[in-house]
């Protein structure tokens, strides 16, 4: 599968980026990154603080031909997708700083990562549909790198703040990219309770019937997908 990475400095939103570039008929996947944001996007309106070339900000462009239904899957499996990359990239026994306590990574539903029970994850995903399927589909993801605890949010947290350890943003988001487009392709081939399942291994409260239900309701997960 083809991948275009496009490489920012500074953009208002990697998400707007994206958007216009998909408008402009850019192709699945395609990849905005950017070394800070201005007015970096959460849910609900919320804000992400990007603080400059400390985290990885980053928007996929999608073009999924799944229904509608499925697509309010995509923020949890996306939140699969970097669990399985924070996991790779600080190993299951990696310690935190030089004590023997394990850097735990959990899914909180319905699409927040938590690193020792603190935020270091955002991820919005937006859409446009046209009829009832998507047009495109584009997932924001931010993570908190080497970002001081200073430099966040009062409940959020970071790589180097959990681990004490400093990370080449550069060498590691490829393997964000790599966990996307597995998890992706698998969705594309329609294996929902497959990854339901993988998220409740990264103890996301809940059976896979109680999430299947929750996503199939916007009253209970609240507007997971900003459909546009």
């Amino acid at each position: 599968m083809y991948i275009k990475i496009i490489k920012l400095d500074k953009v208002d939103s990697t998400n707007n980026y994206a958007s216009k570039a998909a408008l402009c008929g850019a192709r699945e996947i395609a990849v905005v990154s950017a070394r800070t944001q201005s007015l970096g996007k959460g849910r609900m309106g919320r804000q992400w603080v990007s603080v400059p070339g400390k985290g990885i900000y980053a928007s996929f462009i999608l073009r999924p031909a799944n229904t509608l239904k499925e697509i309010n899957y995509l923020p949890l499996f996306s939140a699969l997708a970097t669990a399985r990359f924070l996991e790779n990239i600080l190993g299951k026994e990696c310690k935190k700083n030089k004590d023997t306590e394990k850097v735990r990574i959990k899914i909180k539903l319905p699409n927040d990562i938590m690193i020792n029970g603190k935020k270091a994850v955002g991820i919005l995903v937006e859409a446009k549909t046209t009829g009832k399927k998507p047009s495109f589909v584009i997932i924001g993801i931010g993570i908190n790198i080497n970002s001081l605890k200073q430099e966040l949010p009062e409940h959020a947290t970071s790589l180097f703040v959990e681990t004490g350890q400093k990370y080449d943003i550069d060498k590691i988001f490829p393997k964000l990219i790599k966990e996307m487009v597995i998890v992706y392709k698998d969705f594309k081939k329609g294996k929902i309770n497959s990854l339901l399942r993988e998220v409740l291994a990264f103890g996301a409260a809940g059976s896979v019937k109680e999430i299947e239900e929750m996503f199939d309701s916007r009253n209970k997960a609240g507007e997971v997908v900003h459909f546009v």
